[in-house]
């Protein structure tokens, strides 16, 4: 693999392991029905918005659109931000990054 795919490849793993300990942290706040899980969605979505920005596509016409952008994205995003109070906007998000890191480790392995 070419050293910008090893720097990547670092780069998304630093994205899915901030997510992994924001994930215990916004699972406990929503347990205590903690106010502070809407501001740890937020924090883990600019996290998420940081590992689709490794993968842009720069051959589309699109400029916001990511090559492991999941189904449905966009709206999926937008419905975490405006229901952040919600427990499900979490697990919405977590199913964004799962979704988003099946795709990226799949292009990655294509990089090779």
């Amino acid at each position: 693999m070419h050293k910008a795919g090893m720097d990547r490849k670092a780069l998304l793993y630093s994205c899915w392991n901030n997510w992994l300990d924001m994930k215990e942290k916004i699972e406990e706040a929503y347990k205590q029905k903690n106010p502070e899980a809407a501001n740890l969605i937020d924090i883990a979505i600019g996290n998420y918005l940081e590992m689709l920005g490794l993968f842009m596509n720069t051959e589309s016409s699109s400029i916001d659109m990511s090559l492991i952008e999941p189904l449905n994205g966009i709206e999926r995003l937008q419905y975490i931000r405006t229901k952040r109070a919600g427990h499900f906007a979490y697990v919405q998000l977590d199913a964004l990054y799962s979704e988003a890191m099946k795709k990226a480790v799949s292009r990655l392995a294509m990089i090779k």
